[in-house]
């Protein structure tokens, strides 16, 4: 193992191996050498591989950080060590130790639709009439209140406000009804982690004998109840390294706290602290105007990136009539930038602010007969049919799951319609059981009419025989593929979807969908796993859902090959830890990046992230564009440049027309705009 490929500051943190560190990896100093290096070195100082724990933002990022690892010491035990996300590591723990809290342990994870049903069901129970209570507002405050380690009581308790007492009584009933189902949603697993070991100390000290080394990647995204739980499992030796930039929180949105990072050497007082400012990715130019940009943000840890890299090009920046000559002025920038030595359409990205921003550059694309690919489309995992087919395996999994029963009771079509799920739902009241209990008794059965029973009983039989065969060995893609033929739901495809080249595409999906299953084993085979999910050698239907309902998005993006070449257009926020030769920043404009609702709510700060983020993406070349005009709710609007083009350094910005964009001698001055909006903004 050799550690000379690592700069002074990359080799004082792999040297600093007890007690609390605090590494700042600005974006590309190789934050993933040193966490991997780090690992190697308390491997090769004697530290068994089982005492580690190394937490991750995503499965891939996982992968990798083993694959690293068994490069750098091929005889590690890795399959003794804990690398994962940290929803995949408090799924393990709770798998284990749940039922002190009273659940089973074969409780499933309720997914977002999931909580998006649950919370209007429990809306509707209450009286919350829709147009005037936004369900999302109740959802997002449920999660919010996890992430904050509060309990439906605390809720209720600090505040006087009557919409937040009605957030109380529902979260409350949110909670029953999920526990009731031995159902957890995914801030659950955090939470019921928290609470296991607060209220089961001895739980608690097991764990800690147990990993004597944390690790933490991407620290700067964690939030409460994470540092909370990280906080109780590092216990009195506080071994435990987290690294993460605060210039790069960008998901304040989705519960991160960027005090966790800033307040390190607080929580953590004898902290050693690690710089890592040496960039290997970005041109000298780039660096300095994304420093300057993010050093007018006054929570940080002062830093500053540099590189050995040459000069490089100056920003590019143009200013277009309308959206559409913008997305028309990109896609002929990208026309000229890949006629260019060494750049092909796989290097290039389109960032964008929202979503909302990609219609006019997707067609433009097509009108230009450029090759594109779009990060954050609808998923595959997200198609009505593959959704269905996971309720089906849910409930098998899991016979108190109603959510999923009701999803697929009538799909395909069984004769089971609204006045009969009403009824089973009534029965349920009385009777307190789970619906997959209720749909058994003559009683409901009877009320049915003939069709319906017939398919209900063939239901239950196809049911019950698959639940016998899931608990032999065997190739589990087999199983499922017979399980979903035998319950009807592949050949009923038809009855869904009329369309036969409709019903033929989502029946190919579902069957792709069961391949899956088959990679699932395979890496199985391949991959040492965490002895802790060892559990006879081979793929489980628990082990398969729980693989699928803990993976992140970014986990699901296809890689880019040579045969797939294409531009890349994603929002800035999906292309955070991605690098390209060529970044196009599309829509620099006040309320659109800065984004209006952060300039309302004075979160600039962390606009101004995403924004450095987003030029960090680049390695050689960064452009920004802009409209002078766009249409916005419907109407015309005159739009203002983003008050970021001003915070740049008018020495590294170079201003040109779409005119001169293209001819032998392009524009050298630098924008009277620039001068303005600096009056303007300061």
């Amino acid at each position: 193992m050799d550690f000379t490929d690592l700069n002074p500051q990359q080799l004082a943190a792999t040297r600093a191996l007890d007690g609390p560190v605090l590494v700042l990896a600005g974006a590309g100093t190789g934050k993933t050498s040193v966490i991997t290096y780090r690992i190697a070195a308390l491997l090769r100082n004697g530290v068994d591989a089982e005492h580690l724990l190394a937490v991750t933002f995503t499965n891939k990022a996982a992968q990798e950080m083993r694959e690293r690892i068994h490069g750098l010491l091929p005889s590690a035990d890795i399959a003794a060590m804990a690398v994962s996300t940290i929803h995949s590591f408090c799924c393990r723990v709770l798998r284990r130790d749940i039922h002190h809290l009273g659940f089973s342990r074969r409780f499933g994870i309720a997914d977002a639709g999931d909580q998006d049903s649950l919370t209007q069901q429990l809306m509707g129970e209450m009286g919350l009439a829709k147009g005037e209570f936004d369900a999302n507002f109740f959802k997002n405050g449920i999660s919010h209140a996890k992430n904050h380690i509060e309990s439906p009581d605390d809720v209720g308790a600090n505040s006087r406000r009557d919409i937040m007492k009605i957030l109380a009584d529902l979260y409350a009933r949110y909670q029953t009804v999920l526990k009731n189902m031995n159902l957890l949603d995914f801030d659950d697993l955090l939470l019921f982690t928290v609470r296991l070991w607060q209220e089961h100390p001895d739980v608690l000290e097991q764990y800690r004998d147990r990993y004597r080394y944390i690790l933490v990647d991407e620290y700067q995204d964690t939030n409460r109840v994470q540092s909370e739980l990280l906080r109780l499992l590092s216990g009195p030796s506080r071994n435990i390294c987290v690294v993460g930039d605060d210039d790069q929180s960008i998901y304040a949105w989705r519960g991160a706290d960027i005090r966790n990072i800033l307040e390190f050497t607080t929580t953590y007082p004898k902290a050693t602290v690690i710089k890592l400012e040496q960039n290997y990715r970005s041109t000298k130019a780039i660096l300095e105007a994304a420093s300057d940009v993010i050093s007018r943000n006054e929570d940080r840890h002062a830093k500053r990136l540099w590189s050995t890299k040459p000069e490089g090009d100056r920003i590019r920046y143009f200013e277009a009539e309308d959206e559409i000559s913008e997305a028309r002025l990109v896609a002929d920038l990208i026309r000229e930038t890949c006629y260019g030595p060494g750049i092909s359409f796989n290097d290039i990205a389109v960032l964008f602010r929202s979503n909302h921003q990609t219609r006019p550059f997707e067609e433009a694309m097509r009108d230009h007969g450029l090759p594109y690919r779009i990060v954050g489309a609808k998923s595959f995992y997200e198609r009505r049919e593959i959704r269905d087919a996971v309720a089906y395996l849910r409930i098998l999994h899991n016979d108190r799951d109603d959510l999923s029963l009701l999803r697929i009771i009538n799909v395909p079509a069984r004769g089971v319609g609204d006045k009969s799920i009403e009824k089973l739902k009534q029965m349920q009241t009385i009777m307190g059981e789970p619906l997959l209990a209720i749909i058994r008794k003559p009683d409901f059965l009877n009320a049915l009419a003939a069709r319906g029973r017939s398919n209900v009983e063939a239901f239950i039989k196809a049911y019950d025989a698959a639940l016998s065969a899931f608990t032999t060995p065997g190739y589990l893609a087999r199983k499922l593929l017979r399980y979903l033929s035998d319950i009807d739901y592949i050949p009923g495809l038809g009855k869904v979807y009329k369309n036969r080249k409709e019903a033929r595409q989502r029946s190919d999906n579902v069957v792709e969908f069961v391949n899956s299953a088959a990679l699932f084993e395979e890496r199985l085979i391949e991959r040492a796993l965490p002895r802790d999910d060892r559990s006879g050698g081979g793929a489980t239907l628990q082990s398969f859902l729980e693989a699928f309902s803990l993976t992140d998005d970014r986990d699901r993006t296809e890689e880019k090959t040579e045969a797939d070449d294409g531009v890349t257009l994603l929002t800035v926020h999906a292309a955070k830890g991605l690098e390209f030769a060529c970044v196009i920043i599309i829509g620099m404009e006040q309320n659109m990046f800065p984004h209006e609702r952060s300039i309302n709510d004075f979160a600039v700060d962390e606009e101004r992230r995403l924004f450095y983020v987003a030029m960090t993406r680049a390695q050689d070349h960064l452009v920004l564009t802009r409209a002078v005009t766009r249409t916005r709710f419907n109407r015309r609007a005159v739009m203002q440049p983003s008050q970021f083009i001003a915070e740049l350094p008018e020495h590294l910005v170079q201003q040109e027309t779409p005119e001169a964009a293209f001819s032998p001698a392009s524009s050298d001055q630098v924008s009277t705009v620039i001068s303005k909006m600096k009056e303007r903004f300061g």
